[in-house]
């Protein structure tokens, strides 16, 4: 007898061939994907029926800080610098372990309802380790996968602002350094849980650092992952400080290659996502975040054609979702509209980019992004028996175009089933919310009289709120 099985459901496997299959049976034992097609006649613990819905690989998310989930909803309408420096530096420099914990137990209850089966979190916050630690053990006891970016920052713009109080995610190279070295020992493969190193950016973190921060990532044999050309004043600073673009910079700091991820990369040359394709370099594509801060729209349709391996994420704060759903269908119109051209992104590429090329970017498509016999069953069931899903049509288009995260039906990590028929069962979902407003509450409370001005004032007749109060 197996563990479960998922019955008659439209099976949209990501497998090398693309293939959908109808009215098709999953089965799942010891958390591997065992067998798949028609009327399988296998006897199971569990039975999971999936008439008239889609069966897929979980989503990925490449990118998130979840350190930002309990401060969602506010700040809105700021531009990038104020955003950082009057509405963000000030709330987080004030994060404690369980502020950390709560915030980590509410952005994995929402991801597990939207079909996120794995996230890549970049944490910085390293004031107190007990920080990274609660949120690795979240998503740990959430059945969620996840690859914890260890972040480096020892200067905050150069250096230029290094003596702001809520800098304290700055920390010593020698430390960081330590201290990533006993993250990952004591992390790395355990149960679902991976571990990268993640220098912040050009501006946050020396030359020195970065080549150490490389150089360790290559001793572990992991993945450094970094910001990257985020925002269009990037490269004007790197070049008057380096005499190169951001991209070109990172490349001569050798962290372009099959274990590089790049975040965000919006302000490319065509010289630099040449170098991306050619070394492998994986990126990481996040259009909400990058729209909603006003950075630009990342040049993706030119990557694909290149072959570059590019993923979706949320980002922080910034990206008002956990719906990947949402971050897919936005990442294809933008470029849609863009480009001047509907066939730039089509819907089985955003499909690859939220699943199995999710996957590459992560370095674990050998185990999940797909659903193949042989690997781990990180599956979601997707309800069509919905208005905004009738009549039917092809599945995959279907689901890219038109359906939620809220269609999410069941989430499976693992061959676990996290969620049935919308219901979290590794979770308390009164708990997480309730303790995520005490924990909002206690952040904000902390954060300074200016940050409780901002969150207070009066939404203007016209122009951002910010405007009136922080100057």
């Amino acid at each position: 007898m197996i563990d479960l099985i998922i019955k008659n459901g439209a099976v949209i496997t990501m497998d090398s061939d693309r293939s959908v299959i109808e009215n098709c049976d999953v089965a799942v034992d010891g958390g591997k994907v065992v067998a798949i097609g028609k009327n399988l006649t296998v006897e199971a613990k569990k039975t999971l029926q999936a008439d008239g819905c889609a069966v897929c690989p979980g989503f990925i998310n490449g990118h998130s800080h979840v350190y930002q989930s309990l401060i969602e909803g506010i700040g809105y309408d700021m531009h990038f610098d104020p955003w950082n420096w009057r509405f963000l530096f000030p709330v987080v420099s004030k994060v404690t372990p369980e502020n950390a914990r709560a915030g980590a137990a509410l952005a994995a209850l929402e991801m597990i309802k939207n079909g996120v089966t794995t996230i890549s979190d970049h944490w910085y916050l390293h004031t107190d380790m007990e920080n990274i630690n609660r949120v690795t053990e979240v998503f740990d006891q959430s059945g969620m996968r996840s690859q914890m970016v260890f972040g480096l920052l020892d200067q905050t713009f150069a250096g230029e602002r290094i003596d702001s109080e809520y800098m304290t995610m700055i920390q010593s190279e020698d430390l960081l350094l330590e201290r990533a070295r006993s993250y990952y020992k004591n992390w790395h493969g355990t149960r679902r849980t991976t571990v990268a190193l993640g220098p912040g950016s050009t501006e946050d973190i020396s030359e020195s650092l970065m080549l150490k921060t490389v150089q360790l990532a290559k001793e572990l044999d992991i993945n450094v992952s970094t910001h990257v050309a985020g925002w269009i004043e990037i490269n004007s600073y790197t070049i008057r400080r380096f005499a190169e673009r951001d991209l070109e910079h990172f490349h001569s700091l050798g962290l372009t290659g099959p274990k590089g991820v790049m975040f965000h990369a919006v302000w490319l040359s065509d010289r630099e996502i040449g170098i991306i394709a050619d070394t492998g370099t994986k990126v990481v594509h996040c259009p909400v975040a990058n729209s909603y801060l006003g950075y630009g729209i990342a040049p993706i349709s030119q990557m694909l054609s290149r072959g570059v391996t590019v993923g979706l994420g949320t980002d922080g704060a910034a990206s008002y979702t956990y719906d990947m759903l949402e971050i897919g269908r936005t990442a294809g119109i933008l470029q849609k509209a863009t480009k001047l051209d509907a066939e730039s992104v089509t819907a089985e590429q955003i499909m690859e980019m939220l699943t199995i090329h999710g996957a590459k970017v992560l370095g674990i498509d050998i185990e999940v992004g797909s659903i193949e016999v042989g690997k781990k069953a990180d599956v979601i069931v997707v309800d069509y028996n919905a208005p905004h899903l009738l009549p039917g049509g092809r599945w995959l288009p279907k689901l890219i175009y038109s359906a939620r995260g809220s269609d999410v039906l069941h989430t499976i990590v693992e061959g676990q089933v996290v969620m049935e028929n919308r219901k979290v069962l590794t979770m308390d979902e009164a708990k997480v919310m309730r303790e995520a407003m005490v924990n909002r509450e206690d952040l904000v409370s902390r954060a300074g009289q200016e940050t409780r001005d901002l969150l207070a004032a009066p939404w203007p007749k016209s122009g951002p709120a910010w405007r009136q109060i922080a100057k």
